[in-house]
């Protein structure tokens, strides 16, 4: 092998893995391709599985923390987010040419009324708490002598109701 093709062969990481899995196993690569005995014992065998999940997994991890790697997720991710901006972009314009709404048109929309409603309602509240005072003032705010000195007696009520211009005029009747 010629210089060139050693270190090649040393960065691979595809090589590397091999390279380690067989060396842990405990076999040369070159003796990987030639047949062995058929009857490896249970334990053998999952001390190989073992292995080679082992080396399987530190590849993995090493090549998932490369920078090549890294690289390439970020460049993925950075496209992806462009073309879903772009086809956003498109379907919006889309329905702009349809004159028919946009997504964000009609979210626009939501939350103006939204802000609406809680003035509505804020406001409201304010004319109950208003109204309530109002209310509040007018039954506790007479004391019993100012209503009875406003108001005349039982007796007195009647014999002004039963005075000189009773009776003339027209009678109401409520409705039953």
């Amino acid at each position: 092998m010629s210089d060139n093709d050693r270190s090649q062969t040393a960065t691979d990481p595809f090589s590397q893995f091999w390279g380690d899995f067989f060396s842990r196993v405990g076999m040369s690569p070159a003796s990987a391709a030639a047949p062995q005995t058929p009857s490896p014992s249970k334990e053998a065998v999952q001390q190989m599985q073992r292995v080679f999940f082992d080396a399987l997994a530190k590849y993995c991890d090493d090549f998932m923390r490369s920078e090549q790697f890294l690289k390439m997720m970020k460049e993925t991710m950075d496209r992806s987010l462009a073309f879903k901006q772009q086809v956003d972009q498109f379907l919006a314009n889309l329905q702009r040419g349809m004159q028919s709404p946009a997504k964000a048109d009609m979210d626009d929309l939501g939350g103006l009324l939204r802000s609406i409603e809680e003035r509505v309602l804020s406001r409201l509240s304010a004319l109950e708490d208003k109204v309530a005072a109002v209310e509040e003032t007018r039954r506790t705010g007479r004391s019993a002598k100012a209503s009875q000195a406003q108001r005349p007696s039982g007796r007195a009520a009647r014999k002004v109701a039963s005075g000189p211009r009773a009776g003339r005029g027209k009678r109401r009747t409520r409705p039953r």
